[in-house]
């Protein structure tokens, strides 16, 4: 009987010993990471719910800032899903087998403003050609994607660019000339030294209602690439690993980051309900770049939060890389298995 214990309490102890490996070495959460700012949007329901999706680990939520957001899936990969700029993915994760894309989660937020005094046409893909040669257009991030985005647009015109340090520099009447713009806060103003400016929303918004009007959109960046489809801005990514042992849990979740949009527009979700989901899960002591006094619900329609799957929007991010790699210099290209099949 002692022998017959002793058995039964070794096996047990076999048992609990194979599962405590087993959820060391998996992880006892399923890390999420998204950047601040707009991408954050496109995980705000599944936030503000906790949605864990009948799995068996944690899900983790993690909002953080822009600037640290490859951190997370260098290596090993600390996350096992991520919302990151489509850019930023390609070029860290594009070449490898190590985090496939599951979709596209934001079109662009971009739009470009300018003096209401300079009584300037509305940009179109068709007066581009005739309304900008000469000019100045200040831009965020230019040398990162935002300006580069503007660039392909340009090039796409036809129209001849250069690269300036100050608008004293702009001399020629057949150039469009682009600088830098960056402190959007200080830089954006009805009286800037640009005739254009090219930002993001919230501040578009906020700057055009802070100026009373003296600052108007006159130009929408994702119309002017892509029409109503605008560009492939943001994706959500995640390792192939956990794909291939999770497939029912990441068609939850890429149906959650569907129904989420809906979420977002429905009357009954409140600005604050959206900021709030979002500030609970960032880093301790540290604020949302969204407020409840900035997010309307116009804003949030344009940051074109939409989940497309990767199968169905290949082709076009395929050749939104290939653009991006002609105005760069850079190879931003993908391997065929970086686009997740399932």
């Amino acid at each position: 009987m002692k022998k017959a214990l002793t058995v039964f309490l070794s096996v047990c102890m076999l048992a609990f010993g194979a599962a405590a490996f087993a959820a060391c070495s998996q992880g006892e959460t399923i890390d999420v990471y998204a950047p601040d700012g707009a991408p954050a949007l496109a995980l705000a329901q599944l936030m503000n719910e906790e949605m864990q999706f009948g799995s068996e680990r944690r899900v983790e939520y993690n909002v953080v800032a822009a600037s640290t957001i490859q951190t997370y899936v260098q290596g090993d990969g600390q996350a096992e899903l991520c919302v990151m700029p489509l850019n930023a993915a390609a070029q860290a994760l594009g070449k490898g087998g190590g985090y496939q894309m599951l979709g596209t989660v934001t079109h662009g937020n971009i739009y470009v403003l300018s003096a209401a005094s300079n009584n300037y046409e509305e940009l179109s893909a068709a007066n581009l050609e005739t309304q900008l040669p000469g000019k100045t257009i200040g831009c965020i991030q230019l040398q990162q994607v935002v300006g580069l985005t503007l660039r392909i647009v340009l090039q796409e015109a036809g129209l001849k660019t250069q690269i300036i340090e100050d608008v004293s520099e702009a001399t020629e009447d057949d150039t469009v000339y682009l600088l830098n713009i960056s402190d959007p806060a200080t830089m954006i103003n009805p009286t800037a030294e640009y005739d254009y400016m090219v930002a993001a929303e919230p501040v578009v918004s906020a700057k055009v209602k802070g100026t009373n009007g003296a600052l108007e959109v006159v130009g929408d960046l994702q119309e002017l690439y892509g029409g109503e489809s605008g560009w492939p801005q943001a994706v959500l990514v995640a390792k192939t690993s956990f794909i291939e042992e999770n497939a029912a849990f990441i068609d939850s979740f890429t149906a959650a980051m569907e129904a989420n949009v809906q979420w977002l527009a429905e009357e009954g979700t409140s600005a604050q309900t959206v900021v709030d989901a979002i500030a609970a899960h960032l880093p301790e002591g540290t604020s949302p770049t969204l407020t409840a006094a900035n997010l309307t619900k116009e804003v949030i329609a344009r940051c074109a939060i939409r989940f497309e799957g990767a199968q169905s929007c290949k082709e076009e991010v395929n050749q939104f890389l290939a653009c991006l790699s002609d105005v760069s210099g850079k190879d931003f290209s993908v391997n065929d298995n970086f686009f997740y099949a399932g």
